[in-house]
């Protein structure tokens, strides 16, 4: 359009576009841009996140379009003298922004519309292409600016398809429509199909016919109107900077445990200003303990631009383990050390739960010492000890329990609340006796080795001359001797093969007498034993007995005897030798038995044995 400068400077306009969103007063990016926190299973927690765009929307593609009919002169020197502060303030806050130079007259002109200057990085080839521009031709106030934006819109330059794409565009006139045969409506459709926003600066009676009102809105971009000629390169940078862009998070990618949700779903801002959402993220109801991770991406217009938050979840849970110790049989008592574990950590922050023991067959005070308290890990810590004291004995029982509770946790959850404590009873199943008995009439005995049999315990007496009476039967005996001997001492002590009670007793004369009978013995010792030795099911205990009867006469005829049983028989009952009974876990070994009408003799008598209790009654002293 050809046309006299104005004389009038008109107020430059800048579209004002309303906004909820904050001043931005950070760099651009998402604020916090990494959330670490800790969750129980179920559990959920909002945080707030500040999108600060950009000032100028990111990488973006500029395309300078002019009107360069004859009445553009002032406003198209402007744009030329300020080139360099238009790219380099958009490169400032856009280090990948390129450029393009583009014009356009009328189609009364020799060439219409003409690419200057592709889009390049090259600052010193775009200030070459605006060099280009020279104010001359048009003829009428219609131009041929729809054809301009539609050929830029459809191939005419390349734009990067991750590009920010924008035509900034200043001229006086509208266009002819159609324009080079593209209408409004399909200028605006290509315009829209390519995401190009126009930012569109009149400079006289650019929007007379309301076109570039409808090319700015329908693209997103802005129109300031009354610019004047001198204004125009900071009008195109005001621009910019007005454009409106959407801010959407996406998920790009989430463990199942967790669901991070943001609202509102998308906003849109002017270009600098902050968008804020609240986030919601939740641990799922079943989530194993764990370290989880969500990353967002706030992106500007659909494109991913970098603005990357990613959210670390904690699920932690509580739980203590089951113990066994071994009850012990006397001294110190015994560490019962439970570990109570903070499962799917460390955790940043300090993590408490109470703790007491409970009684179940075993009961405090009389086999565990009671114990309460608070677990308290650190930041980092995992695993913490908590230890009751058992308390030892030597009675042979069954096993018996108590328990550790935890309760009141602070700062995760509970998932295995309650650690057993079995305590096991070492002591053996059962207990060894053994006594020795040199000599024994009508109960009245002479050198009884651990009279009280039970249990068996080292012993040993000896008598160097015993007479007894059973009414008209003496019993005349010289050095008699009698032991007992229990291996090992401390039946604390694991169980082993070789284990034994052991018995013994020895005369070395004897001579029985009544009416009409003389009996004379030799030498005469007997032995008995109970020993644990190895059998298929394990250790158990085997009795054994023996004796010997080194010569005998009776009435002074001598009868050879050994340790062969035998009975003989007499006038007054029988005389029985080297004679054994094993029952009821228990060995008896007599070298001599005189039994008569009015009394029973035994001489060098052993007993072995073992005897259950009331947790084992079959008794096994072999095992525990």
């Amino acid at each position: 359009m050809s046309r006299r400068p104005l004389l009038v400077v008109l107020t430059a306009v800048t579209a004002m576009f309303a906004s909820t969103a904050v001043a931005a007063a950070a760099p651009p990016g998402v604020d916090p841009a990494t959330v670490d926190l800790t969750l129980d299973a179920g559990q959920s927690t909002t945080v707030t996140k500040n999108v600060t765009t950009s000032a100028v929307p990111p990488n973006p593609d500029l395309v300078l379009l002019a009107d360069t009919t004859g009445s553009m002169g002032g406003p198209i020197g402007n744009v030329r003298s300020n080139a360099s502060a238009i790219t380099g303030d958009v490169l400032a806050a856009q280090p990948t922004a390129q450029f393009g130079v583009a014009e356009y007259k009328d189609f009364t002109d020799s060439v219409p519309f003409k690419v200057n200057q592709g889009i390049t990085g090259d600052t010193t080839a775009v200030q070459a292409g605006i060099d280009q521009w020279a104010a001359a031709g048009g003829g009428d106030t219609p131009e041929a600016n729809l054809n301009a934006l539609y050929q830029l819109a459809t191939g005419a330059v390349a734009f990067r398809p991750d590009g920010t794409r924008i035509i900034a565009w200043f001229g006086d006139a509208p266009s002819h429509d159609p324009s080079g045969g593209h209408t409004l409506a399909q200028t605006i459709a290509a315009l829209q199909a390519a995401k190009i926003r126009v930012v569109a600066v009149n400079v006289g009676g650019l929007d007379a016919t309301g076109q570039a009102s409808a090319i700015t809105s329908a693209t997103g971009g802005v129109l300031l109107n009354n610019v004047p000629a001198g204004q125009v390169s900071q009008a195109i940078l005001d621009g910019i900077k007005s454009i409106e862009v959407t801010v959407t998070p996406k998920v790009t990618s989430c463990d199942p445990q967790l669901t991070v949700t943001n609202d509102p779903g998308s906003i849109k801002v002017t270009s600098g200003e902050v968008a804020t959402f609240t986030e919601t993220i939740t641990a799922a109801a079943g989530a194993a303990p764990g370290t989880y991770q969500c990353v967002v991406d706030y992106q500007i217009d659909g494109v991913s631009r970098g603005y990357i938050e990613t959210t670390t979840v904690r699920v932690l849970g509580l739980s203590i383990n089951d113990v066994t110790v071994n009850e012990g049989s006397g001294g110190a008592q015994v560490p019962a050390t439970f570990t109570v574990s903070l499962l799917g950590g460390p955790s940043p922050n300090p993590v408490t739960v109470q703790y007491a023991t409970a009684n179940g067959t075993a009961t405090a005070p009389a086999d565990y010492a009671a114990a309460s308290g608070t677990v308290t890990f650190a930041p980092g810590q995992t695993a913490k000890p908590v230890t009751v004291l058992v308390d030892p004995d030597t009675v042979d029982e069954q096993d018996e329990t108590f328990t550790v509770n935890l309760s009141a946790p602070s700062g995760a959850g509970l998932l295995d609340a309650t650690g057993v404590g079995t305590i096991v009873d070492d002591d053996r199943d059962g207990v060894f006796s053994c006594t020795g008995t040199a000599a024994n009439v009508l109960g009245v005995t002479a050198a009884q080795a651990n009279p009280a049999n039970l249990p068996c315990a080292d012993d040993s007496r000896t008598v160097a001359a015993a007479t007894l009476n059973a009414g008209l039967i003496k019993v005349e005996t010289k050095v008699l001797a009698a032991s007992t001997d229990l291996t090992p001492d401390d039946q604390s002590a694991a169980p082993a093969a070789g284990d034994r009670a052991l018995a013994s007793a020895k005369i070395d004369k004897t001579v029985i007498s009544t009416l009409g009978l003389t009996v004379e013995l030799g030498v005469i010792q007997s032995q008995a034993t109970a020993t644990c030795q190895s059998s298929p099911g394990g250790l158990a205990p085997v009795l054994a007995g023996s004796s010997n009867v080194a010569s005998l006469k009776i009435n002074g005829e001598s009868i050879t005897v050994g340790s062969a049983p035998m009975t003989i028989p007499l006038v007054i009952g029988s005389l029985k030798l080297n004679g054994q009974t094993v029952a009821n876990g228990v060995v008896t070994q007599q070298a001599v038995a005189l039994d008569t009408a009015l009394a029973k003799i035994v001489l060098a008598e052993s007993q072995a044995d073992v005897h259950g209790t009331s947790a084992h009654p079959a008794g096994n002293p072999c095992r525990r």
